[in-house]
């Protein structure tokens, strides 16, 4: 399938929704990571199953005691490489050269290959960086005694991505904790301590700091909240530190470093007040590099935590978008390389002082020899395996936990007590813990799972999903609150409110809209981003609108009168709030002119004074990783597109944005819009975007389309004859659909179409289209409708499979096997191309050349399979030893088949129809290719289906495509408003079209009857709609067994439809059938035909585990010294050393098993047997004997015990019990009495 003219256009629109995956990947080269790729292709590796990777190299410094550096190169393995990265050999590649590559024209890479499979890093949802938080949670309470629930916590960023969490905790009286991880562990510290330890401040300073913000008058309504409690707490604050005797800056310091000198590596023989510097600048806000920064940010978090408390201002949503950001995959390898990296050389530097340690002088450490002999036990390539595994799995393996949300966090809260406030408890450090065990938090890693999924190739909508996804995490889908799963307003715009999993994942799992981008480190043009440039420009701006810079040691004034301004979590400066509506506009004035140097993603959050809001300011955002859409700014007057501006989801929920159909809820005149929507569509994702006017359907039947949008068999590659994936589906016949939207024009989705245009008819005609049940045509499908091919590819490695020690391996050869195989093997040993195997025939022959024998492979499987293409191995001219075979499976409709509209209208295949039969047109005479029930519709209410239907019929009648784009109506009565009040509805711009070419208007015709040639009583609606063949079919499902393998220790049947298993009877089909009295059918079910067992039983001691059969042995000949021939075999308890009252039983073999179970526990499990036989006639017959003489014609060999019997009003009995019969006992006419609980029916 060729492209169109606008093929240009379409790339640069699928190559925005692939931008983010890429960038943070080139980031990360330009970081430093130097790689070596050879001169392979992506296509080699998909067929070879091997890795895309390139070779890593660094140089490693060594320095003992101020000596000599040593410079020496590592080879640190092969590092895995994103496909249309700068180090891919396809970057940069025209759409002409990735075919001549054997890749798709419209490749847009993204992703990795790992032996042979194509892996994408999803994009996880993680808390907004360099954020100051306010939040409220129970857990806070177990920190220790004394604690709230009530914090303000920050996620602070370095440069290389990396992040540390800084908590501010605030006590029960009064005061608050500084919380900060080290090595994977909580260490909680006074805020007085820390404030003291970062600049040279008095008391009074900081007591002014704290208790600048909201004055009394401000707080009036609500009582007394301002200063005078704020005094209090900061005055609390400051009595801690001098209980503990620390006045001075040093005094702090050594006294932080005294108890954090245990945990910090390589600080052992430092003084106390480094270590404390070490811990000030490692770990506590180490997005900023000055301690008066961190000081002010400090002092802001103590007083939007006090601002929760005296409730002036609300806790933030931690589930909300407002607050939230991506991790691209760039930054999760980085960060995780990072983690790798200290470790081997931590390992490295503790080698390498064992060494001088136990050698002394004899080893020399200039000596480069002796120093790579040392290094040589800590392998540096184990660096890159950690990462590609990494890729691989999707599982971190991580001992810090990288500060991320995944599952895996076990949290150890270790014994709380009491703590006075002594020097030597004035810092919960590690002497607590040694000593006392009182407020640390350990939080013990486990293991890390979800970050990367296989990016399967099912059809392009599938595969193009992967990239656009956006997880929460998956330690929230164990969580039983629906709060992480909502919908919130704040998502608007930035995720689609339609495209998530209907199942478990539902609202963890979303997708970003068509115009949602992420921002990195490169800027539109593509050039990298110089972010102290960016701010030194946004600051310049800032202090010409009249923004105080914020000064060292300058107490400044808060809310309401002036408002702090944050840049990228780093207090600048404080704004009046009289004139700060001023200077956010003409900020949003620069975003979008072109000649200013004020980026255009810049994310200008500007939180408004309110009582009982959120906590207000200026935040302004330059990072990466966060969401950004356009909106057209109509405050500025432009004729072109130079009012589109990005805006943020944290900014925008504080402006007025209207949307394009005219509508303001009545809000124009309070608060007028100073942003406009670019069109409607723009809150869908590209997925959802394809379903035709989707305004129109049941929101469920939208999420039910984008979720069967991914499971339809498509045209999913170009490049299908050069794939060697696993396994992959492929629709024959697809088709364009009729109907589309602008959206399906845009990312040219022609090239990879889904479905086909099918006549479909609403009607009741048979009963074999009942629910969701829909007949087909069978000369329609006959013709090649829905037609399609599942192709697997099996590699085959004999190199994997041979014996190393053997210096001749196997190899594919045709030899020494019978001539009837010929006509399914070449003499390579290969199938021959187009050649038809039906299950267990061989395939290919392999030829060992040690032993000269030949083996041959059989298909698997139970379905004929043709072999559509042999890829061999060329590296080896000589002997061939690697291939991949791949085979083609027909998939033509069958009954079972599912298949679907583009409106969530799923359906069953009931029966292939006869053309005959079928209903015809009488103005056409056609006849529909597909008939569903009308009653799907009105449950459903997919109005959007039956406009697809009238606009496909007048679109195939005028030649034309229709566009379909939802909410275009509103458009354009937004755009008619002015000129007319008239407008043409919808409907009747359908049905002109249909009348036009003489239909009726509403698109029903009148059909006739295939069976009798009669008119149907009433008019059929009949058009085409564009229908979907989904991947669950028949042929991949079914699953039937008589007999077959069974589990070796129950004994019952295996499960699974590849092991030939069988269907499993559950506990609710076991209630079934007791609701229905089917006791028998139970019985047959649970154990006849599920573990049968006959068991020998002791009747003397009951046991079942102590029985066993011993073989008498009878000698016929000693000539030889021949052994016995075993003979006859007897039961024989071990326990009772008797075969006397041994018993057959028949038991389910699990009631065995849980004997044996219950012995190994030392519980012992005995079986009382009762021995019953039951004689019974009717009353209605003679006997022809009464008791007396049934008791002189039995044998007995003892008395009978106890004897019932029931006299009839003849005298003749009706039935006789009797108790006590032993087995073996013969009765007239009726045989041996037989087996336990004997029933006889006499008469």
């Amino acid at each position: 399938m060729g492209r169109k003219s606008g093929a240009a256009d379409s790339l640069e629109e699928l190559r925005e929704l692939f931008r983010h995956q890429i960038e943070s990947f080139d980031h990360l080269i330009d970081a430093g990571l130097e790689t070596l790729l050879l001169g392979i292709k992506p296509i080699q590796c998909r067929q070879a199953k091997i890795s895309y990777t390139g070779k890593f190299m660094a140089d490693g410094c060594f320095q003992y005691d101020n000596g000599a550096v040593i410079r020496e190169k590592f080879n640190f393995g092969q590092f895995p490489i994103m496909l249309k990265s700068k180090l891919c050999n396809l970057s940069g590649a025209d759409p002409q050269k990735l075919v001549a590559s054997k890749e798709e024209d419209s490749e847009m890479g993204g992703y990795f290959i790992l032996n042979g499979l194509e892996r994408v890093v999803r994009l996880l949802i993680l808390p907004k960086r360099n954020y100051p938080m306010s939040m409220v949670r129970n857990s806070f309470r177990d920190r220790r005694q004394g604690y709230t629930d009530k914090a303000v916590g920050i996620r602070c960023v370095r440069e290389d991505q990396s992040s540390v969490s800084v908590r501010v905790y605030y006590l029960r009286n009064g005061s608050a904790r500084l919380g900060f991880w080290v090595h994977g562990r909580e260490y909680l510290l006074p805020v007085g301590i820390v404030l003291k330890a970062l600049v040279d401040t008095t008391d009074r300073e900081i007591y002014a700091s704290l208790t600048c913000c909201y004055s009394e008058k401000y707080g009036k309504g609500k009582g007394v909240v301002g200063t005078q409690l704020l005094g209090e707490r900061a005055q609390i604050i400051l009595d801690e530190v001098r209980a503990l005797s620390l006045y001075t800056r040093i005094e702090c310091l050594e006294h932080i470093g005294e108890h954090f000198q245990p945990v910090m590596e390589g600080f052992e023989n430092k003084s106390f007040s480094v270590v404390a510097e070490s811990v000030l600048k490692d770990y506590i806000f180490v997005h900023l590099d000055n301690n008066y920064d961190k000081f002010n940010l400090l002092i802001f978090m103590v007083q939007k935590l006090f601002s929760l408390i005296d409730q002036t201002s609300v806790p933030d949503n931690p589930d909300s978008l407002q607050n939230h950001e991506v991790l691209l995959p760039g930054h999760l390898i980085a960060i995780y390389l990072k983690e790798k990296l200290e470790d081997w050389l931590s390992k490295a530097k503790k080698l390498l002082q064992d060494e001088i340690t136990n050698k002394g002088k004899s080893f020399d450490f200039c000596s480069l020899v002796q120093v790579k002999k040392v290094m040589d036990k800590n392998p540096a390539k184990q660096i890159s395996s950690a990462v590609e595994n990494m890729l691989k799995t999707g599982r971190l393996a991580t001992q810090t936990g990288l500060d991320l949300q995944q599952k895996g966090w076990v949290d150890n809260l270790v014994a709380l007590s009491k703590v006075s406030l002594s020097k030597k408890d004035g810092c919960l450090g590690v002497r607590n813990l040694l000593k006392k065990e009182s407020g640390i938090i350990v939080e013990m890693v486990v293991e890390r799972a979800g970050f990367t999924v296989q990016a399967e190739r099912l059809n392009y909508l599938r595969f193009l999903s992967h990239f656009r996804a956006v997880h929460r995490g998956t330690s929230f889908a164990g969580l039983r609150t629906t709060s992480v799963r909502k919908l919130l307003p704040e998502s608007w715009g930035f995720l689609c409110p339609v495209h998530t999993p209907d199942g478990e994942p539902c609202g963890l799992l979303n997708h970003l809209t068509c115009t949602c981008r992420i921002t990195s480190y490169f800027d539109s043009q593509g050039n990298n981003k110089d972010f102290f440039k960016i701010r030194m420009s946004i600051l310049s701006v800032l202090v010409e609108v009249g923004m105080s810079p914020s000064l060292p040691k300058l107490v400044q004034a808060g809310p309401p009168e002036v408002l702090s301004v944050l840049l990228d979590g780093r207090i600048v400066g404080s704004i009046s709030s009289s004139v700060i509506e001023k200077v956010v506009a003409h900020l949003r004035r620069l975003k979008v002119s072109p000649a200013s140097e004020i980026p255009d993603d810049l994310e200008v959050g500007y939180v408004p004074l309110s009582m009982g809001g959120t906590y207000p300011g200026l935040y302004l955002f330059t990072s990466p990783c966060r969401f950004v859409r356009p909106v057209k700014n109509i405050s500025i007057p432009s004729t072109d597109d130079q009012n589109i501006e990005l805006i943020g989801p944290f900014e925008q929920v504080f402006m007025e944005i209207k949307c394009p159909d005219g509508g303001d809820g009545g809000r124009r005149d309070s608060f007028p819009a100073t942003h406009e929507e670019i069109h409607p569509t723009g809150m869908l994702s590209v997925v959802a975007n394809l379903i035709p006017w989707p305004n129109h359907n049941q929101s469920p039947r939208n999420m039910y389309q984008c979720q069967m949008a991914k499971q339809t068999m498509g045209f999913s590659l170009q490049a299908l004859h050069c794939r060697a994936d696993q396994k992959l589906y492929h629709l024959q016949t697809p088709q364009s659909p009729i109907v589309r939207t602008s959206t399906y024009t845009k990312y040219n989705m022609d090239a990879y179409p889904s479905g086909t245009n099918a006549i479909v008819a609403v009607l009741a005609y048979t009963g074999y289209d009942m629910e969701d049940a829909m007949i087909l045509n069978k000369s329609s499908v006959d013709r090649g409708m829905f037609h399609g091919q599942i192709y697997q590819t099996e590699t085959i490695d004999l190199s994997d499979q041979s014996n190393r020690s053997d210096r001749v391996q196997s190899v594919f050869r045709r030899s020494n096997v019978d001539r009837s195989m010929h006509s399914l093997i070449d003499s390579d040993g290969l199938p021959y191309v187009g050649q038809t195997i039906k299950p267990n025939e061989p395939f290919c022959s392999i030829y060992n050349e040690v032993t000269g024998g030949t083996r041959t492979m059989k298909r698997k499987g139970s379905e004929p399979v043709v072999v559509d293409y042999v890829a061999i191995d060329v590296k080896n001219k000589q002997k061939l030893r690697k291939v991949n075979i791949r085979f083609r499976q027909p998939r033509n409709p069958i009954i079972g088949d599912k298949f679907s509209s583009r409106h969530g209208q799923k359906g069953v295949c009931s029966q292939l129809w006869p053309d005959i039969d079928m209903p015809f047109s009488g103005a056409t005479g056609m006849r529909p290719d597909l008939i569903i029930n009308p009653h799907a519709f009105p449950s459903r209410m997919t109005i959007a289906m039956l406009l697809e239907s009238v606009a496909a019929k007048g679109g195939s009648l005028h030649g034309k495509y229709v566009d379909a784009t939802p909410f275009s109506g509103s458009l354009n009565e937004a755009k008619e408003e002015t000129v007319s009040k008239h407008s043409t509805s919808l409907v009747d711009e359908l049905g002109q079209m249909l009348r036009e070419k003489g239909f009726n208007y509403h698109g029903v015709e009148v059909l006739y009857s295939g069976v009798y040639g009669t008119e149907l009583p009433c008019e059929i609606f009949i058009g085409p709609v564009y229908y979907q063949r989904l991947r669950h079919m028949v042929s991949d499902k079914f699953q039937v067994r008589s007999t077959g393998i069974i589990d070796q220790v129950t004994r019952q049947p295996i499960k699974g439809r590849k092991r030939g298993g069988g269907i499993r009877f559950g506990e609710m089909e076991r209630d079934s059938m007791l609701a229905h009295g089917a006791a028998y059918l139970l019985h047959d079910r649970l154990h006849t035909c599920s573990d049968y067992h006959i068991a020998n039983v002791c009747s003397l001691c009951g046991s079942i585990l102590t029985t066993t059969f011993l073989y008498q042995q009878k000698r016929v000949r000693e000539i030889g010294g021949l052994p016995p021939i075993k003979s006859s075999r007897k039961a024989t308890c071990h326990a009772c050393h008797t075969s006397k009252g041994m018993e057959t039983v028949a038991m389910p073999y699990v009631f065995r098993y849980l004997a044996s179970e219950l012995a190994a526990m030392n519980i012992k499990m005995t079986l009382q047997l009762k021995v019953k036989t039951t004689l019974m006639c009717s009353s209605k017959f003679n006997l022809g004997f009464d008791v007396t003489d049934l008791r002189s014609h039995v044998k007995m060999k003892k008395p009978i015990r106890s004897c019932r019997d029931r006299a009839l009003p003849s005298g003749r009995f009706s039935g006789v019990w009797l108790t006590g019969v032993e087995k073996g006992w013969v009765m007239p006419g009726m045989g041996t009495v037989g087996g336990n609980l004997g029933y006889f029916g006499m008469g």
